[in-house]
């Protein structure tokens, strides 16, 4: 397996892998701009995606962005193949760039909120229709 910051090369694959594993009917999918093919390149050309491949084969990724002012990063976007859930490869991706608490919103509502209790994540506040989730390995 191999966790490395996506090139440009790999714009049309990362695209699709999102398209295929996130789902716009998904709870935790709170804006289309997490299904923005757009929002994707970009986030790739100032690297600030991060895959996983097995093989050649994306299994998967998320976006982010370090925000200066905060001295955080935000994870806007992620998501792994299904066969490949479950067994701690997001927490290994997250791993690469955690040189900061990562910050995740996800709405109170949505059955993700499960997830992040289940791999550690610490609920830091309840703000408005979301959860604030921080990882800090």
């Amino acid at each position: 397996m191999q966790i490395a910051f996506a090139n440009t090369i790999q714009i049309p694959e990362v695209v699709s892998f999102f398209n295929e594993n996130l789902d716009s009917n998904n709870s935790a999918v709170y804006s289309q701009e997490f299904l923005c093919p757009h929002g994707i390149k970009a986030a790739i050309r100032r690297k600030q995606m991060i895959v996983a491949t097995v093989n050649g084969q994306l299994v998967g990724a998320f976006r982010f962005y370090r925000k200066k002012t905060q001295n955080n990063i935000s994870l806007y976007q992620f998501a792994v193949s299904e066969i490949y859930r479950g067994q701690g490869l997001f927490k290994k991706m997250l791993e690469t760039i955690n040189d900061l608490p990562i910050i995740s919103l996800c709405p109170t509502n949505s059955n993700l909120n499960n997830y992040y209790v289940k791999s550690g994540w610490y609920l830091q506040e309840q703000s408005g229709e979301f959860n604030v989730w921080v990882f800090n390995n």
